[in-house]
């Protein structure tokens, strides 16, 4: 059998998949190229594939039994609150949400920058914009951290920019939401109002920045891509983009800075079409690290060359645990901003809760969007996931924050397995007709004790060879995933 890693293409967006074989993907998830036209390209991955028999053996001999959260991966010290929190809210939202049409419309529609401007983005007034009440439902779902789209590929800054070069196509106006739209006439700044929020309710705060920018004068739109219009304005471009970053981190102080946008990449020997680097990124990424040294800098510097802090899936989850450490982002309803035709496609809240079950049995973060309306409210689909999500974290939180992934090679059919220090967390997702849950022993250890984690209440058990037996409750309490802890002495 070989395996390879497979790269899917749709949209503009990429997702990796775990594996490819015999011209099949089999991803775990690849909901948003349902319906989607895509391309892809594999290759044959060694160094992954023996990083992954390596993780293997250690989980196996019980190198994770020693009383801390082992992963999969190391974890800097930086990142470590990263990779304990597991869970966190994106959130989409730009002139594009007045246009209801999705973060994408100006490319896939072929709407010209003059005439995005006038019409969608000069019209944006997002005054119902509330920050307390998004991050109360961030906070009511048990999401520890925030990241906000500070630009996205349209170019309109969602803050007050001063970097001169980034104007409507008159050259005269500052292309930014203070600048350009009616809202820019209150005062008031969402990213900081939503920075303030986060701070209150003691969730970390992170800004996302677009590499490429369809608005700006350096750049026209080539597909999928931007083409430059010069060396001299690729080089331009990318000071002033560092300026804008410099802005961002001495504004607003994010601990996470995360990049998209940089699909135009090539190794070396860039193309005024193709025009992004591996060395762009590795620059790129230092310099954000000569800002903040802490700031915690996703691979989208420049993917595929193993940069950044942390890989970064999109709407897939891996079949495996990953080398290092890796998020899925991933939509409510196939739509990452505001899209009206995707109102009535919300996925159900059980999906969802499994969605996040699965990332964490691989010791992967979830980040899990919103796209608000034009005028700055949540929509009543996204509200009604997160609710349901945070209710069920409120009985089984213990079972995803500062958990491991699963410590056994092989999925089990009723569900998945998620780690904390001797305790064995069993997501039990299909219930058991004849009320017996088998699971495996955990490295040679003795059952201290198995109980219900939503309540505490024990369960009776019995332990034969390599397997330990527990007998279940006549009903399942919990219709998405209800969870049984197996402590270890």
């Amino acid at each position: 059998m070989i395996w390879y890693d497979a790269i899917v293409k749709a949209d503009g967006n990429e997702a990796v998949c775990g594996k490819y074989r015999n011209q099949n993907i089999v991803c775990t998830r690849l909901q948003g190229m349902k319906g989607r036209k895509y391309t892809m390209k594999t290759g044959f991955n060694w160094k992954r594939k023996l990083l992954s028999l390596l993780l293997l053996f250690c989980l196996l001999t019980g190198l994770a039994g020693s009383g801390t959260t082992v992963h999969a991966y190391n974890v800097p010290d930086n990142m470590k609150w990263w990779a304990d929190d597991k869970f966190g809210m994106f959130i989409h939202f730009g002139s594009y949400s007045y246009y209801g049409h999705g973060e994408w419309a100006m490319q896939t529609e072929g709407i010209s920058k003059e005439t995005y401007q006038k019409t969608i983005s000069a019209k944006f007034d997002p005054e119902k914009f509330d920050a307390q009440e998004i991050v109360s439902y961030a906070k009511k779902a048990g999401m520890k951290y925030l990241v906000f789209t500070a630009k996205h590929h349209e170019g309109l800054a969602m803050w007050d920019t001063k970097v001169a070069s980034f104007t409507d196509t008159t050259g005269q106006k500052i292309y930014s939401l203070q600048q350009y739209t009616p809202f820019g006439k209150t005062n008031r700044d969402i990213i900081m109002e939503l920075k303030n929020a986060c701070q209150q309710a003691g969730i970390h705060f992170g800004l996302y920045y677009s590499i490429i920018d369809w608005n700006h004068s350096s750049q026209t739109v080539e597909g999928d891509f931007t083409k430059m219009a010069s060396w001299e304005a690729r080089t331009a471009y990318i000071a002033d983009m560092k300026a804008q970053l410099k802005e961002l981190v001495d504004t607003y102080d994010p601990e996470i800075m995360w990049f998209d946008g940089d699909w135009t990449y090539k190794k070396d020997n860039p193309t005024l079409k193709k025009w992004w680097t591996k060395q762009d990124g590795q620059d790129l990424y230092q310099y954000m690290k000569s800002l903040k040294s802490d700031i915690i800098v996703n691979e989208r510097v420049c993917r595929s060359f193993g940069l950044g802090d942390f890989e970064c899936p999109e709407q897939s989850i891996p079949e495996k645990a990953l080398s290092r450490p890796w998020e899925t982002c991933q939509t409510m309803n196939n739509a990452w901003g505001y899209k009206k035709d995707c109102e009535k496609s919300y996925y159900n809240v059980r999906y969802m809760i499994q969605d996040l079950v699965e990332v964490a049995s691989k010791d992967g973060n979830y980040l899990l969007n919103i796209g608000p309306k034009g005028d700055g409210t949540m929509t009543a689909g996204s509200k009604k996931i997160l609710k349901g999500i945070g209710n069920w974290m409120n009985r089984y939180g213990d079972s995803i924050y500062g958990t491991s992934g699963t410590p056994f090679a092989k999925k089990p059919s009723w569900g998945r397995y998620t780690r904390k220090d001797n305790v064995i967390y069993a997501h039990v997702m299909k219930w058991s007709k004849d009320q017996k849950l088998v699971t495996k022993k955990y490295a040679g250890k003795k059952v201290k004790k198995v109980y219900l984690l939503q309540n505490g209440k024990k369960l009776k058990y019995n332990v034969t060879g390599k397997k330990v037996i527990i007998k279940l409750p006549e009903k399942k309490p919990d219709k998405a995933d209800t969870v049984i802890a197996v402590q270890y002495q």
